[in-house]
């Protein structure tokens, strides 16, 4: 009795050991994920590099150019990720504004639990606009200042975010009132437009531009402090 060979069927989608143990799916997506991370890792390492160009040059003075050179990529890997310089910037100053947006909502927030008085949180808003003069991208806010009068695009995310501020320091003015820690009055936008005014471009300006002569949020806080009457 001869003994027949056995043939083994040749692998495919339902009798492979992969098919069945998910491996292949399972590499697939890791694949996937591993593409997307790369995709990302990219595209913040030329958004770093832009930041940096716009800090030195500023957004008139740097090309599409000096942001593939800065972020060390191919012309091909930038365009891919960025149509335009224009789209960068947007881009950059989204970012910028959420962050800066979401610090100041923090401030407010803990301000409620500390129960700080109006001049306690000016001088908490001025610190932190302090660090943002001094930061690594402390010119970054006055170029956008300056493309938002030519950009509508820019002005219009500028403004979302400016109106969100104020927004947020209007119901800590009303709240003050309600405490009895701020005289009652009802042009409760106007008083928060007066003070993102006095804060956010108001301590930059004069930290920027004023040299030898500018203070520190403290200082400010104080010289503002003696303005209004208080002792």
């Amino acid at each position: 009795m001869t003994n027949k060979q056995k043939v083994s069927k040749p692998l495919n989608k339902s009798n492979s050991p992969v098919a069945r143990t998910g491996q292949g799916v399972t590499l697939k997506k890791r694949l996937l994920k591993a593409k997307e991370e790369d995709l990302l890792s990219g595209r913040e390492k030329i958004l770093m590099a832009a930041r940096a160009c716009f800090a030195k040059q500023g957004f008139a003075g740097t090309s599409m150019k000096d942001i593939q050179l800065a972020a060390d990529c191919s012309r091909g890997n930038l365009y891919h990720h960025f149509k335009a310089k224009e789209e960068i910037v947007q881009i950059i100053t989204e970012q910028n504004l959420g962050r800066f947006s979401d610090r100041i909502d923090t401030i407010l927030k803990e301000s409620d639990a500390r129960d700080l008085s109006l001049l306690e949180i000016i001088q908490e808003l001025a610190s932190f606009a302090e660090e943002i003069t001094k930061g690594p991208g402390k010119g970054t806010a006055f170029h956008v200042w300056s493309m938002s009068m030519v950009e509508p695009e820019v002005r219009k995310t500028m403004l979302i975010y400016f109106e969100r501020i104020r927004s947020g320091l209007e119901k800590k003015i009303i709240l003050l009132m309600k405490k009895g820690k701020l005289k009652k009055d009802k042009n409760t936008e106007q008083l928060s437009v007066a003070l993102f005014g006095l804060v956010i471009p108001g301590f930059t300006v004069q930290s920027v531009f004023m040299d030898e002569k500018a203070i520190d949020s403290a200082k400010y806080v104080r010289a503002l402090n003696l303005l209004i009457g208080n002792k």
